[in-house]
């Protein structure tokens, strides 16, 4: 008899298939942290069955994916695109509103990407929207912060991530991507500790900035996990529609 609750390790073991391929599936559907944080990972009885119904059937998805119908492709005219084909557009389409003196930025879509990326790093699922502390747990039940800078030729190695104003995390990662090159640049995992340390409390944000050129130097805090977020965020580019 199948328990009412599960672990996504718990459950993989029983279908004979590897957690990441779960936890994948579960980010890519936006499948939120389903208990409070610092609790195992667990899924209610319908998320089991609904996880099982999709695994019995990949083959027929995979074959959705590769004919969807033509009335798809004509309400959705970005289906054909990667997600670095995506991004660029939309960056390009922001340039273009930044000339025209509509917008200021261009970093919209880059955090959702970038906690995402982390998730793949960490095997983690995203928390929920509403959690400031962290912005998702890693398979070892680690809480990860993310924060991450757009970097171009003229980005200063003073100019700032966006500030820490909650410790309650495990990890911070800091991702530095070069959007032309389609590359991470840099990637660095602090403890909330470092941040503390190396990081500058501002009082006008009441929160702790850390700098551009502390993440990029070689001689830098923490860990370096350039090679790992950025074979994840290539990975990333190239995914398709589902």
């Amino acid at each position: 008899m199948i328990n009412d609750y599960l672990t996504v390790t718990e459950l993989a073991s029983q279908m004979g298939i590897h957690p990441k391929r779960i936890r994948s599936w579960m980010r890519k559907h936006n499948w939120r942290h389903p208990v409070e944080k610092g609790s195992p990972w667990v899924l209610a009885a319908e998320q089991v069955a609904e996880i099982r119904s999709k695994f019995a059937h990949s083959d027929s998805s995979v074959q959705t994916r590769e004919n969807p119908p033509k009335e798809t492709i004509v309400e959705r005219p970005f289906l054909a695109l990667s997600v670095g084909e995506l991004l660029s557009t939309y960056s390009n389409v922001l340039s273009e509103l930044k000339n025209r003196g509509m917008v200021r930025t261009n970093n919209a879509p880059i955090g959702d990407l970038a906690e995402y990326c982390a998730a793949v790093v960490y095997d983690g699922l995203l928390a929920p929207n509403s959690e400031k502390s962290y912005d998702l747990i890693a398979a070892d039940g680690g809480k990860v912060q993310v924060k991450v800078r757009l970097i171009r030729p003229t980005t200063s190695p003073s100019a700032v991530f966006s500030p820490v104003r909650s410790f309650d995390f495990d990890v911070c990662a800091f991702i530095l991507i070069d959007s032309d090159a389609g590359s991470v640049v840099a990637a660095r995992e602090w403890s909330a500790a470092d941040v503390r340390a190396h990081g500058r409390h501002r009082e006008h944000t009441n929160g702790t900035v850390v700098r551009v050129g502390q993440i990029r130097a070689s001689s830098t805090y923490g860990i370096d996990r350039t090679v790992d977020f950025d074979r994840a965020w290539r990975e990333i580019l190239i995914q398709g529609a589902e």
